[in-house]
């Protein structure tokens, strides 16, 4: 039945499959033999040749070994006599380090002056542990990040997607790799890089093309991303100084922020104002992951930021802190139609160890006014749901308020690392019948007017 397909379908089914099923696939019949040599999008990832785990430290005695598998795989795929059609992408995944980068590094810069490549997504390293990897080890992947595209100025050139993951730069070498070298650079994503720990640096790039930023564990003391004129989304996750380790400068494209944290006992909560001050995004997401709210409470401080904000996400809020003190972000976004918000009531990990590591789950004191303002809200959708008189306080307060509201959706937690809910946070839960449903349902338009749908989504029961 396969054999029977188009070729322009086989091509589609394996363009979804890792390069050891491509080559193998290729095998089966003279019509499959050509086939990999005529996609147009290709993927070469050093994983497909590395045993995991990635973040066990004898991974370096199976480097070499991939990548010399790696840079085969990459002969026979680039081989220009054998390509029949331009590559538009080529997602290229190794170690710059290994003695083999330079031979593969070629290769790639080969088929570029041959006209048969257009937009390079390269990776070098892969996710480890935070401070899993050695001081040395990340000065000399930084090294070598250096040198590769100082050997290979055409792969820069036509490079539109970089993944790095745990290297230590000069702040001169950053800014030189995102300012000068990748010119048409429009997705970073940094995992533990940094220019060094306690160390900041600047990100001043004013003719650079990057729209997307990601840096996630990044130990520096400061990013100060002074001009980055094409930036509309930047995602920060953790940070080991005692404040956000980030300000914004002129980045006037900037539609979309995410920020991820569990601070530790001896991180202190920031201001969000201060952050986004020169900005008008569109949307935000700010996830606790269960620990403490590090948001120092403002409120009209927010009013400018928060201006042409539509969309507000926020998730990994403590069961224990309840949800009226959003109600004070809200009174200062006249222009949100969407609230997203996840209460955590997971128990993924032991209690003792998390005091150890995170202390105390602590929120800040928020003003919430008791003015009837019109919030100008179209969804609401609540993950965690608890049939508490709390949440049924919070979501009645917004359906009063929010004249335009159209639904409130309601789902019940789920934690895709754990199935342990805690039994100890409340007595009431997820109403899964609709006998249950039916009774939050009545105490809310009893108590409260508005015409919004209310659905359970779990099983799409609307009232």
């Amino acid at each position: 039945m396969i054999s029977k397909l188009m070729d322009d379908v086989l091509l589609l089914i394996l363009g979804k499959v890792d390069l050891m099923t491509l080559m193998r696939v290729s095998v089966l019949s003279k019509r499959w033999t050509q086939l990999p040599w005529l996609l147009t999008q290709l993927s070469i990832d050093i994983k497909d040749f590395l045993r995991g785990p990635y973040t066990d430290p004898t991974v370096d005695d199976h480097i070499g070994k991939a990548m010399l598998s790696l840079r085969d795989a990459a002969r026979s795929m680039l081989a220009s006599n054998r390509r029949k059609c331009v590559i538009s992408r080529l997602c290229i995944s190794f170690f710059l380090t290994n003695s083999y980068s330079s031979e593969v590094g070629h290769l790639v810069n080969e088929v570029i002056e041959n006209g048969m490549v257009k937009d390079i997504e390269l990776t070098s390293g892969v996710e480890r542990f935070p401070f899993d990897v050695s001081n040395k080890e990340m000065t000399n992947h930084a090294d070598g990040i250096n040198g590769f595209f100082a050997r290979y100025p055409n792969i820069s050139c036509h490079l539109r997607t970089l993944r790095l993951y745990n290297a230590t730069f000069t702040e001169a070498d950053m800014h030189n790799l995102i300012g000068n070298t990748c010119t048409q650079l429009r997705y970073l994503y940094l995992f533990q890089c940094d220019t060094g720990l306690g160390k900041s640096f600047r990100i001043d790039a004013p003719n650079s093309k990057l729209s997307k930023l990601e840096f996630f564990s990044c130990h520096s003391k400061q990013v100060e991303i002074v001009c980055l004129p094409k930036l509309e989304l930047l995602i920060s996750g953790y940070w080991s100084s005692s404040y956000l380790p980030l300000t914004l400068g002129n980045v006037p494209c900037l539609k979309l922020v995410e920020i991820y944290c569990s601070t530790e006992s001896y991180q202190g909560p920031f201001k969000l104002s201060e952050l986004l001050r020169h900005t008008r995004i569109n949307k935000l997401t700010l996830d606790f992951l269960g620990q403490k709210v590090w948001l120092q409470p403002e409120k009209y401080q927010l009013r400018a930021a928060f201006s042409n904000l539509r969309v507000l996400s926020l998730a990994g809020i403590f069961v224990g802190f309840g949800l009226l003190w959003i109600i004070a972000l809200l009174e200062v976004a006249p222009s949100l139609e969407i609230l997203n918000i996840q209460v955590y009531d997971h128990i993924c990990r032991d209690e003792k160890q998390r005091l150890e590591t995170f202390g105390e789950r602590t929120n800040g004191p928020w003003e919430v006014s008791e003015s009837t303002t019109h919030l100008p809200l179209k969804e609401l959708l609540l993950e965690g749901f608890n049939a508490t008189e709390e949440h049924i306080a919070f979501i009645g307060t917004i359906m009063g308020r929010a004249s335009d509201l159209r639904s409130v959706i309601l789902k019940e937690q789920d934690c895709k690392k754990c199935a342990a809910i805690s039994k100890s946070s409340t007595e009431y839960k997820y109403p899964k019948n609709e006998q249950d449903q039916v009774v939050v349902v009545n105490k809310l338009r009893n108590r409260f007017s508005s015409r919004a749908e209310i659905i359970f989504s779990d099983d799409n029961t609307s009232f």
